[in-house]
């Protein structure tokens, strides 16, 4: 399925039935029985995408995500350039919340609904607050971590946050307070998220390289805390199907 598609960033679901996935060149959305597909994002502001990282449903039919900038940094070996993070509402109107993003990563809800969390690998977590109709406010940088990644919010609004460079996973209070610091025995976490059929457990993809043996793993975790249904996209024109 999507044989040709790179740097898969995350995939949501939308209520048609099809399946949002990012990654080189936007966004696109799939139907996952035919393998066809129709581009949804690929161009902001007039400019083309070089990619879409994490995406995040806004509960409302739209999603938050973030652009980055793989080809420089992966490819030409060159500082990247700077991506955006942006909301798309289920009207499929864009609005572009920074322009100053090197490596979006991801985006969490806290569960009372006012505040977004943004990862952005290299500075931290952004925590922005959060309007009736779903469109972030100005953001703060919440809590400083220079290898922040992947991220989830649990149903009493605590984070975990995957550690891409250490190994670890995080879990910090609303009021910044880290409550857990857990090491694995691999070079990098890279994403994390709750089971769908379980959300007492918490699912960790790791990344790796050729000297650690079982790098590149999907692991579980029991936790206390369970996580929240993540929501289905709404996007007007999808109704239908492709």
């Amino acid at each position: 399925m999507l044989p040709g598609r790179q740097w898969v960033g995350g995939i949501l679901f939308d209520e048609s039935g099809l399946v949002l996935c990012s990654g080189r060149g936007g966004i696109v959305a799939l139907e996952a029985e035919t393998g066809r597909t129709r581009s949804l994002v690929s161009s902001i502001e007039g400019q083309p995408v070089i990619a879409v990282n994490d995406m995040e449903g806004d509960g409302r039919g739209g999603f938050y995500a973030g652009t980055i900038d793989f080809v420089s940094a992966l490819e030409k070996g060159e500082a990247p350039s700077p991506g955006q993070f942006f909301h798309m509402a289920a009207s499929g109107e864009i609005t572009v919340l920074r322009r100053d993003v090197y490596a979006s990563n991801g985006i969490a809800a806290s569960p009372c609904g006012k505040w977004l969390y943004h990862s952005e690998t290299m500075r931290g977590i952004w925590r922005y607050p959060l309007a009736a109709n779903g469109v972030p406010g100005d953001g703060e940088l919440f809590i400083e971590i220079e290898d922040s990644d992947g991220l989830v919010v649990d149903a009493e609004g605590n984070l975990w946050v995957a550690c891409w460079s250490t190994g670890r996973l995080l879990h910090y209070s609303p009021e910044r307070i880290c409550l857990k610091a857990l090491s694995f025995p691999y070079p990098h976490i890279v994403s994390i998220d709750f089971g769908a059929s379980d959300p007492s457990r918490l699912v960790i993809s790791t990344g790796g390289n050729a000297n650690v043996p079982q790098a590149g793993a999907v692991l579980e975790l029991k936790v206390d805390v369970p996580g929240l249904p993540g929501p289905l996209t709404r996007l007007k024109g999808l109704e239908a199907g492709l």
